[in-house]
């Protein structure tokens, strides 16, 4: 795993400019294809626009004809001797599923905010989102500055009122960049029609970003599935943090077996250690029962198996959580039947109003401290400790509703 590759969120309202501003910043750090960048030219042209940078992530028809993000794209690029991976995070409110799944995966965001529009209900929750997920760095982009005249008033305006909502959530503003996305201003090369500008461009604020390094935590390796191949049972698994090498001694949790790895599989290659985000197969001892859902650990640093936990869940449906409801937890490839016990001061994710401290009930895209018991023990850990284990997904019908950290066990 490249330990310099930053991961970043692009999040905010819809149709404030994140493809747009995705797009120019990859076609001004020369990344985008000479017969991409003519392709994009062409579908611009078909719908009378000019050059929609938009579209170099927009891939689906759909998506450029209605002129939103649907789905979260992935996308890396090279740019001052340093690697990024670009996650485009949906901006409606129908999709914010989507939104959470991506920058789940962030080392960092940038927000995206409209000038003329000001803050707007998704600029807010998808901040506070990033929050709830643990993603607190980020930068601002003020966007659309052409189109308020490059007028150092209303960007000052908007910095000071965002400025006091992040502070309430927590949020590490790295800086706040005025930009044109569309036009290129200060998105990599600086503009000479913001003299009055004298921080840095958005690639130079990404560019003082450190990557999150799992590398560093505690072994977490989740099974994914068990099988049989060339004679082996190998368990397929994932490094969610930490190093795992062959030879290493696990404990395999919540059975509290300790075992040792025999071997890591990998096609074409032979190298023993295992790095945070790989998918291995891993060859553990015959006597060993291994089966989705368990976690293997560094037995000096293990976790805690618990029938009992406190989420900040953050709900996704029309129809309410209500206290009472059973439903299922997933954390990682651990699943179990849960009852919800308590739903503690419920806030609108948007206003961050406190609504209510002891509730009957969750409405859609409000946030509460939801207490749940479950039917089996699922290996967690606060969230602020390993986000791996901190996180979880509630499930109804097969589909998920909620998705929340845990903050309590016990």
């Amino acid at each position: 795993m490249n330990q310099d590759r930053l991961k970043i969120a692009f999040v905010g309202h819809v149709d404030h400019g994140k493809s747009t501003l995705i797009g120019r910043l990859l076609y001004d750090t020369d990344c985008v294809p000479p017969d991409r960048m003519e392709m994009i030219r062409k579908a611009s042209e078909e719908q009378g626009r000019d050059v929609e940078f938009a579209f170099l992530m927009d891939h689906l028809k759909e998506e450029r004809e209605k002129g939103i993000t649907i789905d979260t794209a992935q996308i890396f690029f090279r740019a001052a001797d340093r690697e990024f991976c670009i996650i485009d995070a949906p901006g409606h409110r129908e999709f914010l599923k989507n939104m959470l799944t991506g920058a789940s995966q962030a080392d960092a965001a940038v927000l995206i905010v409209d000038l003329r529009e000001g803050i707007r209900e998704q600029t807010q929750r998808h901040a506070f989102l990033l929050g709830l997920l643990g993603v607190k760095d980020c930068v601002i982009a003020m966007n659309k500055m052409d189109l308020v005249g490059f007028d150092e008033k209303v960007y000052q305006t908007v910095k000071k009122e965002l400025g006091s909502f992040l502070k309430r959530i927590g949020a590490r503003p790295l800086a706040f960049v005025p930009i044109s996305a569309k036009h290129g201003d200060n998105v990599v090369n600086r503009s000479d029609r913001m003299p009055w500008h004298n921080g840095p461009t958005i690639i130079e604020a990404l560019n003082t970003i450190k990557a999150v390094t799992e590398e560093n935590l505690p072994a977490r390796v989740c099974v994914q599935d068990v099988y049989r191949f060339d004679g082996k049972r190998l368990a397929a698994a994932r490094i969610e943090s930490g190093l795992l090498n062959a030879g290493d001694e696990v404990l395999i949790l919540p059975d509290k077996v300790r075992t040792k790895v025999a071997s890591i599989e990998r096609f074409k290659s032979s190298r023993a250690t295992a790095e945070p985000g790989e998918c291995v197969a891993l060859v553990l001892p015959d006597d060993v029962e291994c089966r989705r859902g368990q976690i293997l650990c560094d037995p000096s640093h293990a976790p805690e198996a618990f029938q009992r936990i406190t989420v900040r869940l953050f709900w996704m449906s029309e129809a309410p959580l209500n206290k009472g409801d059973i439903l299922i937890l997933k954390a990682l490839t651990q699943e179990s039947p849960c009852e919800v016990l308590e739903i503690a001061k419920r806030i609108n994710s948007s206003s961050l109003e406190v609504l209510e401290e002891l509730s009957d009930r969750l409405e859609n895209t409000e946030v509460a401290e939801t207490m749940v018991s479950l039917s089996a023990p699922v290996v967690v850990e606060l969230a602020e400790r390993n986000p791996a284990l901190g996180r979880v997904v509630l499930e109804r019908g097969g589909s998920v509703h909620g998705a929340g950290i845990v903050i309590g066990t016990g």
